[in-house]
């Protein structure tokens, strides 16, 4: 029987019982609801070979730690110092598509390229997205204008999108009783990139040129490509067409071309109309509402042509949506959960550069308070095989993070301490929920061959509804601050009797921020300019409270849905690796043989 056919019909009522690892499994109550969880244990158990730690899976772990790093460099670095980039190429109201595009990109790569490289094989799609950051580095190091920048951010995507199916690679390089504590020191290893906001920060101000950030990045996108050339080598496509003996060309014909298209151009129309409503057009304006539906409509189309077209190598297997509560529900927690940080990404940075920071080292330091929560967090899911209850530990972090979010709609400019301890927890509680969600989904699926896809899926959920939030939470904020912008000013210069034309372009120069745009205000003083800067900070304050109460609506949301969560049966925690290295298969045979002999 062809394994996808075994496997669709394997899923047809794969519903995990809510007891879990956590209870006893009462199998005469459970029927076939239970008979999904016992086929991904047994295939699980009979899947992969008992090779152990050994250091050549070790090292591919740690390049696949190195490519999670390479592509949080494309991540961290630009929202950073995106401000100093828009005033030194803008001003320009498109400069947010900057990380935008970046999450557009990563949402569709993550998914194509991990369906494809379970088709063909992993290798040559992390070394050619570690090629491509490259470029993007190149492109946005020599930058000239916002679109420039825009252009690298979407290269940036494309490749951090190969890149970031080191969520599933890494879990196949190990024991799979391993994944918890892999996927913990992977996130914690991240400390690398973490720390670059910082980093970038104070080379802004030693050198006072944003550009040598993203030549350090270059620097890092070669040492990777270089470490994958020498120590990932995962199953090939020689290895894989033992399997289904189908040639490339038989591949290539079979794979599910216009889903791809159809993925493509759905993602893309969906997130500009999003982007573009309330800045560049009104959210009412034919410009705005017909991305949208177009691009909602035209992914309904994809679900529906993936769920009931006889497609041979589909985009999205139907199958894996059937286990509702191992996979389905697990994407949906992690969706909001990336909702609510790569949204906060963005607009920390600006709020706390803005209301908090006085110089640079500052603004860096600020920065490093959501990489800082992203570590622990880690460190956290590393032990989450040991506490166990994956179901309750996600519950908790959801919750515990939405109320975080609701909180910081009541930050305000004298307290920066309660704004910090909010959002270190809204980080912390992310990384939570994302990291045990990825090996949830990683252990959800019964054909392991799959994990790519999975992980790609899951990662595409995440990404692509942070390119949602990012662009509706800063829209969200971006207009409430024009809307109370000019009153705000006014109300804090009122004592000082400016002439009209004075005011309105003191309020173009609080709306800059910057000290050439305040000295062409005429008759500018100290105590006036002080005045407009608070003007400036309570409007931007104002749009972010709106803000964060919109993204409260959307935790809320995740909280329900993490409800229907089920933990790891800990029978899937075994011995077996899925994703032997060539170097232990060659190893492995020829102890075989050996053997046999």
């Amino acid at each position: 029987m062809d394994p996808n056919d075994k496997a669709t019909t394997a899923h047809v009522d794969a519903i995990e019982s809510t007891h879990n690892s956590d209870t006893e499994v009462h199998h005469h109550h459970l029927g076939k609801v239970d008979s999904a969880n016992e086929e991904i244990i047994e295939h699980l158990q009979n899947t992969g070979e008992d090779v152990g730690m050994t250091f050549r899976s070790i090292m591919a772990a740690v390049t696949m730690g190195m490519c999670y790093n390479a592509y949080l460099f494309t991540l961290l670095i630009p929202p950073a110092i995106l401000t100093f980039i828009n005033a030194d190429l803008g001003p320009d109201p498109r400069y947010t598509w900057i990380t935008i595009s970046w999450n557009l990109g990563g949402a569709m790569f993550v998914t194509i390229g991990g369906r494809l490289s379970d088709i063909f094989g992993r290798r040559w799609f992390f070394i050619a997205g570690s090629v491509t950051l490259i470029i993007g580095s190149i492109v946005s190091a020599t930058g000239q204008s916002i679109g420039q920048m825009i252009a690298g951010g979407a290269i940036f995507g494309a490749g951090s999108g190969f890149l970031e199916m080191a969520f599933g690679a890494v879990q196949e390089i190990v024991p799979s009783k391993y994944r918890h504590v892999t996927i913990g020191l992977f996130d914690a290893a991240s400390v690398v990139a973490q720390i670059m906001p910082l980093v970038s920060w104070i080379i802004i101000k030693k050198t006072g040129n944003w550009r040598n950030c993203y030549y350090m990045m270059i620097g890092f996108q070669v040492i990777n490509l270089i470490l994958l050339c020498i120590f990932y080598h995962p199953p090939g496509f020689a290895e894989k067409k033992a399997v289904h003996g189908k040639t490339r060309m038989q591949l290539l014909r079979d794979f599910d071309w216009l889903g791809m298209f159809l993925f493509i151009a759905g993602c893309t129309l969906f997130i500009v109309g999003v982007s573009w409503g309330g800045t560049l057009h009104p959210w009412k304006s034919g410009a705005t509402l017909g991305p949208i539906i177009v691009g909602l409509l035209t992914l309904l189309g994809l679900g529906l042509y993936e769920a009931f077209a006889p497609i041979k190598e589909p985009l999205f297997p139907p199958r894996l949506f059937r286990a509702m509560r191992q996979f389905t529900v697990p994407m949906l927690v992690m969706a909001i959960g990336g909702m609510q940080y790569y949204s906060n990404a963005t607009l920390w940075n600006r709020l706390s550069q803005l209301l908090y920071a006085g110089d640079e080292i500052s603004k860096g330091l600020y920065g490093e308070v959501l990489p800082l929560g992203s570590v622990i967090g880690g460190i956290v899911v590393a032990f989450s095989k040991k506490i166990g209850h994956q179901r309750w530990q996600v519950l908790g972090a959801i919750a515990l993070q939405t109320a975080c979010v609701g909180a910081l709609s009541t930050a305000t400019l004298d307290n920066p301490v309660k704004s910090i301890i909010l959002t270190f927890f809204v980080s912390l509680c992310t990384s939570i929920n994302l990291l045990n969600g990825m090996v949830l989904v990683g252990f959800g699926i019964v054909y392991q061959e799959d994990i790519g896809t999975a992980a790609g899926l899951a990662g595409t959920s995440r990404l692509l509804a942070g390119a949602v939030a990012t662009a509706i939470f800063g829209n969200v904020t971006n207009n409430k601050y024009a809307q109370t912008l000019a009153g705000s000013v006014r109300a804090n210069v009122a004592s000082f009797n400016l002439p009209a034309a004075t005011l309105t372009k003191l309020i173009a120069a609080a709306k800059l921020n910057t000290a050439a745009a305040f000295k062409a205000v005429p008759g500018i003083t100290p105590e006036i300019q002080a005045a407009a800067k608070l003007g400036n900070k309570q409007a931007y304050l104002t749009g972010a409270h709106l803000s964060y109460q919109v993204a409260l609506a959307f935790g809320l949301c995740g909280v329900i849905a993490a409800f229907f969560l089920s933990s790891v049966d800990e029978r899937k925690y075994t011995r077996k690796t899925v994703a032997v290295q060539e170097g232990d298969r060659k190893a492995l045979d020829e102890k075989k043989l050996h053997g046999t002999a």
